[in-house]
């Protein structure tokens, strides 16, 4: 299912901002008709006719389609927030909220699956030959806990290289949670040993698995701001330029670049 599609005038619209009357609706890939649907217990959306092979909207969860519904529906009444759009299609990139801020063109991608790191970079040099501010964005996992043994999957230990040592996961609403990954240390018991470099004895050594996640306070994605990276080097990670949407390198947060507007936001490939 997917949550937005065409009007027949060409626009694309939102599913629960229109009714049955005002179709009928195509696809935005296939240009195919589409079917709109209401309803209490999943969010509203369109839908294929059976049968079908067109595979957009295909392989989300639910939970997926409620992120992108909650963000635009808090983004909605913001202020400042222009050109909102769920689902706008871009060519080789769909960002599942894409907004303007302040004349800033912002994409913040909810990630719900195990994704590689060069998937990621290839879709961030994408956006940012948009001139596209992108925040990657993972569920929040309830299971992480501050200061506890956290096992992050490959691909986070990724975006926290690329935005500063932080990653954003997604709450609520537009509400997010910046989280630091600090070293996790094992084998404290059995292991002390002295660090020359920094003057002091160490306990344990480092876990190449865990790390303790350390919280910072809650913001909304409208707290943010754009940012601007040369390619550079974190560890193994080699990272692409980019246009992100975070907070800038310097900021320090209590616990608890170049800019572009948005005169071609919906420019197509």
């Amino acid at each position: 299912m997917m949550l937005s599609a065409y009007n027949s005038y060409g626009e694309q619209v939102v599913a629960w901002e229109v009714a049955k009357e005002d179709g009928p609706f195509s696809c935005p890939v296939c240009r195919q008709a589409v079917i709109l649907k209401k309803g209490s217990v999943v969010v509203h959306h369109f839908a294929h006719s059976v049968p079908s092979r067109c595979q957009y909207g295909m392989g989300e969860s639910t939970e997926h389609w409620r992120a992108k519904f909650e963000i635009y529906e808090s983004l909605r009444t913001h202020p400042r927030v222009t050109k909102l759009m769920v689902e706008r299609h871009l060519g080789s990139v769909r960002p599942d909220v894409s907004f303007c801020l302040a004349g800033v063109h912002v994409a913040p991608p909810v990630q719900r699956s195990t994704l590689s790191p060069d998937w990621i970079a290839r879709r961030t040099r994408i956006y940012t030959a948009k001139r596209i501010h992108v925040l990657w964005m993972p569920l929040y996992n309830h299971e992480m806990g501050e200061g506890k043994r956290y096992a992050p999957l490959y691909w986070e230990k990724y975006l926290h290289a690329l935005y500063y040592g932080k990653i954003y996961y997604w709450v609520f609403g537009a509400t997010i949670l910046p989280v630091h990954f600090d070293e996790f240390r094992v084998g404290e018991a059995y292991h002390r040993w002295f660090d020359d470099a920094r003057g002091m004895w160490i306990d344990g050594y480092r876990s190449r698995r865990f790390r303790t996640p350390s919280f910072f306070r809650k913001l909304n994605i409208t707290d943010l701001q754009a940012v601007a990276r040369d390619p550079w080097q974190s560890g193994s990670f080699s990272l692409p330029a980019a246009r992100l949407w975070c907070l800038p390198q310097d900021h320090h947060d209590d616990h608890d670049g170049e800019v572009n507007t948005c005169e071609h936001t919906d420019e197509q490939e």
